[in-house]
């Protein structure tokens, strides 16, 4: 695939993602999936965004978004979203602190779409699913194969899952 087909995935799930963040339940579902049970909330886009394009996620794509989830979520995002938590109380001090705040949120959400635009880049080796797989079965297919290999545990997590998808894909 061409550098062009790989930027185009990678704004097109960036596009899909801010679209579907705005909703104030979406985003109060994905903190739920980030702040109690520990899941990325890119990896849960991530999933949506794949069956929205009709891209099935097989057990090496969703080891490979996991692979990559440690590395930038844990190891780049999660570390400016603590630092951007911890300056919450402080940024009311002074200017200074506040501007420090956003500073830290932009590199954050930066980091964030940079973390989103290499998922987006893993998507264009994967073959377009069947023509007759509709969004809502594959998300459902991607969020279950995601939550076994991360042994999740629970319905609370499968239940936000659903809640994502009737977001993502409302039913006609």
């Amino acid at each position: 695939m061409t550098a062009k087909t790989e930027d185009a995935m990678a704004q097109a799930f960036w596009s899909f993602s801010t679209g579907l963040y705005s909703s104030p339940a979406v985003e109060a579902h994905l903190l739920t999936l980030q702040d109690r049970d520990g899941l990325d909330v890119n990896l849960a886009l991530f999933c949506l965004f794949a069956a929205e394009v009709r891209r099935p996620l097989d057990y090496a794509a969703i080891e490979a978004m996991r692979a990559l989830a440690i590395a930038w979520g844990h190891g780049v995002v999660a570390p400016l979203r603590q630092a951007r938590r911890a300056m919450k109380h402080r940024a009311s001090e002074s200017e200074i602190a506040a501007g420090l705040r956003n500073e830290v949120k932009a590199i954050e959400l930066a980091a964030e779409k940079a973390m989103q635009t290499a998922l987006a880049h893993m998507l264009v080796v994967v073959p377009e699913g069947e023509a007759d797989q509709k969004p809502r079965e594959l998300a459902a297919a991607h969020f279950a194969d995601w939550f076994r290999a991360e042994s999740v545990e629970g319905d609370g997590p499968r239940v936000i899952a659903k809640a994502l998808i009737d977001a993502a894909f409302p039913s006609a």
